[in-house]
C-alpha cells in the first residue's frame, strides 16, 4: 500500500472518530446543559454583581464584629454572664444562636465563592460567547469532511 493510501486510511479513521466522539461523550445532552448553565449564570457572573457581593461581604463582616460585641453588652445590661446570655439565646432563638456559631465558617465560604467569581468574570464572558449547543456539530462536520476527502482519495484510482 502506498504512503498516500496509508495517510488516507489514517485520515478516514480520524474522521470517523470525530463523527463518533459527540455520541460517545454524550455531547448533544452535555452541550445543551452547558448552554443552559451559561444562560443561568449570565445575569449573575458580571463585574457589577461581583462588586455588589463583595460589598455584601463587608456588611456581613461588620455584622459579625457587632454581634461579637452585642452579646456581651446585652448580657451586661440584663445582669447575665455572656454564657448565660448565649444559653438563653440558644433556647429562645436557636436560628440566631446557630448563625452566630457559624458566622466565621459562612464568611469563609462566601469569600471563597466570591473570590472565584471575581477571578473568573472575564473567563465567563469569553466562554459565554461560545456556541455551546452547536459544539457537537463542529466535530461531526469536520469528521464528515475528512471521511469524504479520504474516501475519495482511497476510491479514486491512483496514477501509475
Amino acid at each position: 500500500m502506498s504512503t498516500s493510501k496509508i495517510l488516507s486510511v489514517i485520515i478516514l479513521v480520524v474522521g470517523l472518530g470525530l463523527i463518533a466522539a459527540p455520541f460517545g461523550y454524550q455531547m448533544f445532552d452535555r452541550a445543551s446543559a452547558g448552554a443552559n448553565m451559561m444562560s443561568a449564570f449570565e445575569p449573575v457572573l458580571t463585574r457589577a454583581n461581583v462588586t455588589t457581593f463583595q460589598e455584601h461581604m463587608k456588611t456581613f463582616s461588620g455584622m459579625k464584629a457587632d454581634m461579637n460585641k452585642m452579646i456581651p453588652a446585652l448580657a451586661q445590661q440584663m445582669g447575665m454572664s455572656p454564657d448565660q446570655m448565649n444559653m438563653m439565646i440558644g433556647k429562645q432563638f436557636p436560628g440566631i444562636a446557630n448563625g452566630v456559631k457559624q458566622m466565621d465558617k459562612m464568611g469563609q465560604d462566601f469569600n471563597t465563592v466570591i473570590t472565584v467569581m471575581d477571578q473568573n468574570v472575564g473567563n465567563f464572558e469569553k466562554a459565554d460567547k461560545l456556541p455551546m449547543r452547536n459544539m457537537p456539530w463542529f466535530f461531526i462536520v469536520a469528521g464528515a469532511a475528512l471521511v469524504v476527502l479520504s474516501g475519495a482519495q482511497l476510491l479514486i484510482p491512483g496514477k501509475k
